[in-house]
């Protein structure tokens, strides 16, 4: 008996292991899998790994890995015959699989009150599209959603996608965003962003799933995955853009709240009765941060944007002096946001913190002050340094971090 649950039937058992497998063959990317390889991964007997890859080959997901050209005959032909039986002898690996590029698309979608960014991309996350674009001043959420639609049905339209096999959409939502019921919760900078139903909104319009998660967080995820940085285990991500926001990935999955929401690290408590914030508290931590920049962030441009140039190594007195102006600037941001990143390791205990800003001059300057006050006060508590990275806003890796949610949504 279930116990009032249905039992597990065969097909739900045979599409959960052939979504295993699959996602252990997009992992490998161009390194592709053989059928040895899934059997020790999974398991699974050799048999069931045999029709799982015929099934997947035969609905077009994977194709075989094309060998490698041949190279320049330096040998002759007994000796390559020699060699030829050398290897047959020691064992060659077998035959693997891939992705086929062509399987499937995916679509990307990163906003904020600023600006909003679509990318498309293969079932390799082969980028076939890239698009930035500036958004309204005054644009509330009805007109974003609407822009949003527009966006991806011209991307489709463009690329001349067969609608069937895009996968879906993943969307990238500035504020705070409940993952379960798929809706911004509250985002100050865009009017009527409170409590929107936009995942469900863009699935009735445009007939596709939508998958949403808050825009720091799949930039954090796209960073961690596919960044370069060397990251592990886990990573705590701050962006400075309009404003400051966190996110945590821990073994490649972005945290959520008991809630199903996101985290909310720019409004960390980091001054009792302090400055009034946008979002109608006071001592937040981005209430400090952005009043550090507030002339540049009212023209429209990105946190601290303006200082980079200034940081560029050099020699000169003028230069010396906009150089310490600029330290001056990002040391008092760095006081505000090592309180944060302490709270950050108290709560979590990541490995590493990763730094996102305008420009990559800007994120290893925060990097650096940020890391010299928060070893300037070691509690008992800080057993591991994490370390810290750095790097500037790519628009395509956020595109790339979106489409990811669908990816994962699909594979499960």
């Amino acid at each position: 008996m279930a116990h009032g649950k249905d039992p597990l039937r065969a097909a739900d058992v045979r599409e959960r292991n052939e979504k295993i497998v699959l996602r252990l063959i997009h992992t490998e990317g161009e390194r592709g899998l053989s059928q040895s390889e899934a059997v020790i991964a999974t398991g699974l007997k050799a048999p069931t790994i045999f029709r799982i890859f015929s099934s997947l080959e035969a609905a077009g997901f994977i194709e075989l890995l094309p060998p490698p050209p041949p190279g320049p005959a330096l040998v002759t032909a007994s000796a390559a015959a020699g060699l030829h039986a050398k290897l047959e002898r020691k064992g060659r690996r077998p035959s693997a699989y891939i992705a086929r590029r062509s399987a499937l698309s995916l679509i990307g979608v990163e906003f904020w009150a600023e600006r909003v960014s679509i990318g498309v991309f293969d079932f390799q996350n082969g980028e076939l599209y890239s698009k930035v674009l500036p958004l309204a001043r005054g644009m509330d959420a009805e007109g974003v959603c609407a822009l949003i639609g527009d966006l991806v049905d011209a991307a489709i339209a463009e690329l001349r996608l067969d609608r069937a096999k895009v996968l879906g959409l993943g969307l990238g939502a500035p504020g705070q965003v409940n993952v379960r019921t798929r809706t911004v919760s509250f985002y100050s900078r865009i009017p009527g962003l409170v409590d929107f139903p936009i995942a469900s909104r863009l699935d009735e319009r445009l007939g596709l799933p939508v998958t949403i998660h808050n825009n720091c967080s799949v930039i954090a995820l796209s960073e961690f995955r596919y960044g370069g940085l060397g990251a592990s285990g886990s990573m705590f991500m701050f962006l400075l853009r309009s404003g400051v926001n966190g996110a945590f990935v821990d073994s490649g999955r972005i945290y959520l709240t008991s809630e199903g929401t996101t985290i909310e690290t720019g409004h960390i408590p980091v001054a009792v009765d302090g400055a009034a914030c946008s979002c109608g508290a006071r001592g937040c931590l981005e209430a400090y941060i952005t009043a550090l920049d507030k002339k540049n962030l009212d023209e429209g441009g990105l946190l601290f944007e303006s200082l980079g140039p200034d940081l560029a190594p050099g020699q000169g007195l003028e230069l010396g002096q906009r150089r310490a102006e600029a330290e001056a600037v990002l040391g008092e941001a760095a006081t505000y946001l090592a309180q944060a990143v302490r709270t950050a390791c108290r709560l979590f205990s990541p490995h590493s913190f990763l730094f996102v800003a305008a420009s990559v001059t800007v994120a290893q300057a925060l990097a650096r002050l940020v890391r010299e006050r928060v070893d300037s006060e070691v509690s008992g508590f800080d057993r591991v340094c994490p370390e810290f990275h750095a790097r500037a806003y790519d628009p395509i890796l956020a595109q790339r971090g979106a489409a990811a949610l669908v990816l994962d949504a699909f594979l499960g």
